[in-house]
């Protein structure tokens, strides 16, 4: 007796094939029959009659590392259709935890109300599975993490003892389930690594088979640098590299596209695998601080706070930005303060959903001034959506074969402290977003090609060997949607929106979403 059986369904099966019509059986968590008229007796039958079967939703770049110990239920996820996340992404990730890296952590955990009570990657996963998860989880190790537990957040350098303390962590992580290492060479203290030490830990990744996920050292000016950068980290350690959220950022630098699309095609001849993850807006997000110099953001969110807030340094850091204004705003990718969007204000609420320029005019300050206040008063938490993107750029990228979906947010919910922030909409919409607008809509993407860039394209990258794919023995992570109405709800006005037109969603075998409801249950595992 089968426990699902899946009836009059339209499948594509994420291997890019033409869709077909078939019958679909499922028992325990596997697929166990595909055929046409199954006669099977059933525990549960869904007529899928005029629905879209695919297989669940891979996404290769989230943080939901804290999300998922507050939602288990991770709602904002599966509503998409999302059965599985790649956590631990940008260089930061829930585990290890010493010294000022743990500082870190439980600042930033301190603000969804978690107390940190882990240390070690065995430790979050033991949590993640004691309490339960509604879809499963894959998790890296961060570098950015990693180097917060041995050196700190200073500028410095690791002498050869602190380089293999760093290695040893990164060892011990891919030992104790981690898939891969991850980077955000972007970020404190990760932009003042060398090339060198990225490569020394990613050399110990790959021992275990693991991956390289970066969020390059910069995705404006510097791209192709950056891209160059992962190249030669891959190609040294010999480990597959994935760049994280690709995107060319900053007007300036929009008509550099031809030429990293060339730079993305040339690693193979290089001898590198390469992927790379993209989320379907125009628009980026981060925290306010990030477009500080490199030196402002030394020492962790405190010390920024604490720069920010003295009146010598709030000085020093404003003739920086009238002597190196394009900097800063190459860091950002922003034309101006109207494209920066406060997403998040921990101390300042109020402001979430208005814009630098807006919040300046309000408080009769020039922008500069609002934006220093801003952080000083987040005690440098504030976070921010930059609208920093070429529409035509992002269909343009997402139709290359090497670009997979990716979110690049977390599963958070509409009720409780996970619905407080006035996030990026990527967060509820990003999956129902391709499916919706640029499939049905601009048909950017066929149904099928979009279809394999959210789940056998991920999957084979983290060795997801049994996921991905519909297919007789199978793991049963299936999504039914409705191709005429699947479209995400979210938008930057009012991001905290479920979306529409996914009625079913499956994970390990169980419904988790049942009619659009999410039925509590927890099969999710850790991969």
């Amino acid at each position: 007796m089968l426990d699902v059986l899946i009836r009059n369904a339209a499948v594509v099966d994420g291997t890019g094939a033409p869709r077909f019509s078939a019958d679909v059986g499922i028992a325990a968590d596997r697929v166990v029959v595909m055929a046409q008229g199954i006669d099977q007796e059933a525990a549960r039958i869904i007529d899928a009659a005029g629905l879209v079967l695919v297989p669940g939703f891979i996404d290769p770049h989230t943080h939901s590392d804290l999300p998922l110990l507050i939602e288990p239920h991770a709602q904002s996820k599966v509503r998409q259709g999302v059965t599985t996340e790649v956590v631990g992404n940008c260089g930061m990730s829930a585990a290890p935890l010493y010294g000022d890296a743990r500082d870190e952590m439980a600042a930033e955990a301190g603000l969804l109300g978690l107390d940190v009570t882990w240390t070690s990657v065995a430790d979050y996963i033991g949590m993640l599975r004691e309490q339960g998860i509604s879809i499963n989880v894959v998790p890296l190790v961060g570098h950015n993490t990693v180097r917060g537990c041995v050196l700190g957040y200073d500028d410095v350098q690791p002498d050869a003892e602190q380089q293999a303390a760093m290695e040893a962590l990164v060892a011990d992580a891919m030992e104790q389930g981690a898939r891969g290492l991850s980077s955000g060479l972007y970020y404190p203290p990760g932009f003042y690594a060398r090339t060198e030490e990225v490569t020394g830990l990613c050399k110990v990744a790959n021992q275990y088979g693991g991956i390289y996920a970066s969020h390059i050292r910069g995705e404006s000016d510097t791209l192709l640098d950056a891209i160059e950068e992962a190249l030669v980290i891959g190609a040294g350690a010999g480990i597959p590299v994935e760049i994280a959220h690709l995107k060319v950022e900053g007007y300036r630098n929009w008509g550099s596209t031809d030429r990293v699309v060339e730079l993305l095609e040339s690693a193979a001849g290089r001898g590198v695998t390469l992927g790379c993850d993209q989320y379907p807006y125009r628009a980026s997000s981060t925290w306010l601080a990030a477009i500080l110099p490199y030196w402002a953001q030394a020492g962790g969110n405190e010390a920024v706070a604490a720069r920010v807030k003295d009146p010598a340094g709030r000085e020093t850091l404003r003739q920086d930005y009238a002597e190196n204004r394009t900097d800063w705003e190459n860091r950002g990718g922003n034309r101006d303060w109207s494209d920066i969007l406060v997403s998040s204000c921990p101390g300042r609420p109020a402001v979430q959903g208005m814009t630098i320029e807006e919040i300046a005019a309000a408080d009769g300050l020039d922008p500069l001034e609002a934006y220093f206040n801003l952080v000083a008063e987040s005690d440098g938490q504030a976070a921010a959506v930059w609208f920093d993107q070429d529409e035509s750029i992002v269909a343009r990228l997402m139709q290359h074969p090497l670009v997979a979906v990716g979110s690049d947010g977390s599963s958070l919910a509409t009720e409780g402290v996970l619905s407080e922030r006035r996030v990026h909409p990527r967060n509820f919409g990003t999956f129902p977003r391709v499916l919706g607008k640029y499939v049905r809509e601009d048909k950017v993407l066929s149904l099928e090609a979009a279809v394999m860039k959210m789940t056998s394209l991920t999957a084979e990258r983290y060795g997801l060997t049994d996921r991905g794919v519909i297919r007789e023995g199978s793991v049963a992570d299936l999504v039914l949607f409705d191709p005429e109405s699947v479209r995400d709800r979210a938008t930057f006005a009012e991001p905290i929106q479920y979306p529409a037109g996914i009625p079913y969603v499956l994970v390990s075998g169980t419904v988790v979403i049942d009619h659009g409801t999410h039925t509590g249950l927890t099969p999710g595992k850790v991969l």
